[in-house]
């Protein structure tokens, strides 16, 4: 391999200067575009995850200071999550009311994801990063079942870390023991912004 390597310098060696200077400015050109689809890309991609750490870092390092009403909306529907990637965020909010809706003494159950909106920008300030949106993920979950049960399905959507709002709820009661339940329920994803041409 070296003796190749010394035979190749040895034929370029053998060309016109000018020659030599364009094959020495063309092989410069293909390795700064290959480092450029590598290597660049790479240590942009580290860039990016260092400086989301440290943003992470201040926000832990902040005080935290709960207000009252705060502290009642702990401990009326548990912990908080992020806004997670839109992909794990859609799809844990389908698999948390499947699982939940599995475990619970419903019927006629069914669940549909209607739509994805985009959140104003001074919604969650602070979350999204630069290139990112938050937008929520909005599904009609609808089932019939009685009427302790139908407190206990609402009690674990809300608890669950999947679901990050429940915006409606409309009860209609079909006989003296079932109740039809239509609720919309939302999570909040973070996604890329996409671009004015983009569809």
């Amino acid at each position: 391999m070296h003796q190749q390597f010394q035979e190749l310098l040895d034929r370029i060696a053998a060309f016109p200067r000018a020659i030599q200077w364009a094959i020495w400015a063309a092989v410069g050109t293909i390795a700064f575009l290959m480092w450029d689809a590598s290597i660049a890309e790479i240590a942009a991609d580290w860039s990016s995850k260092a400086d989301t750490i440290e943003m992470q870092i201040r926000e832990v390092n902040k005080p935290t200071r709960l207000t009252a009403s705060t502290k009642s909306a702990i401990t009326a529907f548990g912990e908080v999550q992020l806004p997670r990637e839109k992909a794990d965020g859609a799809s844990g909010l389908t698999n948390a009311i499947h699982e939940i809706l599995g475990s619970s003494r419903v019927r006629d159950d069914d669940f549909k994801r209607t739509k994805t909106t985009r959140m104003r920008s001074n919604a969650l300030p602070g979350i999204a990063q630069s290139g990112q949106q938050i937008e929520q993920v909005i599904g009609d979950l609808h089932f019939e079942a009685r009427q302790s049960d139908v407190l206990n399905v609402i009690a674990d959507l809300e608890s669950s870390p999947w679901i990050d709002t429940i915006s409606s709820v409309r009860l209609t009661r079909i006989d003296e023991r079932l109740i039809r339940v239509n609720l919309s329920l939302e999570a909040w994803v973070v996604s890329k912004k996409r671009g004015r041409n983009a569809r």
